[in-house]
């Protein structure tokens, strides 16, 4: 799996990153901006980090990135790389030149789209309300009209949406799945980054939708299992150490 982040944040990526491992991806790189990349490769020996150039992403690495992309059955890309103009840019040309790719789309990146997607493999989209709003969206109180909206919304745009809340609703355009697992603990930062990381890592061996309702089930499952540890003190570290135990449940 490749993941493409840093830049604005160090830790981001590397939460993703370290996700992925534990969540069963047997090869991870991170490609990060020069400026951040000898940090994001101290977080730990686990990661491999491929340094790009300067202190964001922008048009300039794009061959590069393609290239990496190209090795890995799956990209996750958005986790810390800021919103500058060149590196908004670079995120839409990557995504436009490799349709076929496996991409799950979190954070900054998610600001780069252009809906609806153009044909080819559908990405996982992983936006909070407010993102959701930004790409188009409408978000309802009411979970059966939300339900909708976002299969509607799926539908129209080409994307797995999973969209985060206290509950999460996901959905390919054809069919709705909802996840209840989690706590208000788990709004602490660093939490979405652990769940595009396990999204991506089922996403090499499963179907968009599937990895995208797993994901949100594992990592649910996980933040539950700290909590029971950490109360409202756990970190998105600790999430990331309980999603073996919630694998096996």
């Amino acid at each position: 799996m490749l993941v493409i982040g840093g830049g604005a944040f160090t830790g981001a990526p590397a939460l993703s990153a370290l996700a992925a491992l534990r969540a069963g991806a047997d090869w991870v790189t991170v490609a990060a901006p020069k400026s951040v990349a000898g940090t994001i490769a101290g977080f730990s020996p686990d990661l491999i980090v491929h340094s790009l150039s300067g202190k964001y992403l922008a048009g300039d690495d794009a061959d590069i990135v393609n290239a990496l992309i190209r090795k890995h059955n799956v990209t996750v890309i958005g986790m810390g790389i800021g919103r500058e103009s060149e590196t908004a840019e670079a995120v839409s040309e990557i995504i436009r030149s490799n349709p076929d790719a496996r991409f799950v789309i979190d954070a900054d990146a998610l600001h780069a789209l252009a809906m609806p997607m153009q044909p080819g493999t559908p990405p996982i989209i992983t936006p909070h309300a407010g993102e959701f709003r930004m790409l188009g969206g409408d978000v309802s109180a009411d979970l059966d009209e939300r339900c909708e909206l976002v299969m509607d919304f799926s539908k129209r745009n080409r994307v797995v949406t999973l969209l985060k809340g206290d509950i999460d609703v996901i959905s390919d355009g054809r069919a709705v799945r909802i996840n209840r697992t989690g706590n208000s603990g788990m709004t602490v930062g660093g939490t979405g980054d652990v769940l595009a990381g396990v999204a991506g890592a089922i996403f090499a061996n499963t179907g968009a939708l599937a990895a995208a309702s797993a994901g949100a089930l594992i990592v649910g499952t996980a933040g539950d299992l700290a909590f029971l540890k950490y109360g409202y003190g756990l970190l998105a570290t600790d999430v990331i150490e309980c999603i073996p135990d919630a694998m096996r449940r």
